[in-house]
């Protein structure tokens, strides 16, 4: 089985959430989780999965998600 990247899904606001997650799961991605308020699905999906993602309609851009680390509260590190 090919190892699964988590996605950002940005959609362009023309179709219901509610459609474009389902179709994302019919073309590969699981564990989908809707953000309403800002017109994103994030979910994971095979790299073999990405073209069929980004053809969507309502998708506008497919991203991997990159993990963000700001340091211990009170560091003076950043990074």
């Amino acid at each position: 089985m090919p190892n699964k990247t988590t996605w950002i899904i940005t959609t362009d606001g023309r179709r219901d959430l509610k459609d474009i997650s389902a179709d994302l799961a019919t073309a590969g991605l699981t564990d989908g989780e809707v953000q309403h308020e800002i017109g994103v699905v994030i979910g994971k999906a095979s790299h073999d999965s990405l073209a069929k993602l980004r053809k969507v309609k309502g998708v506008s851009d497919v991203s991997p998600d990159a993990p963000i680390d700001i340091g211990p509260g009170g560091s003076q590190q950043t990074w």
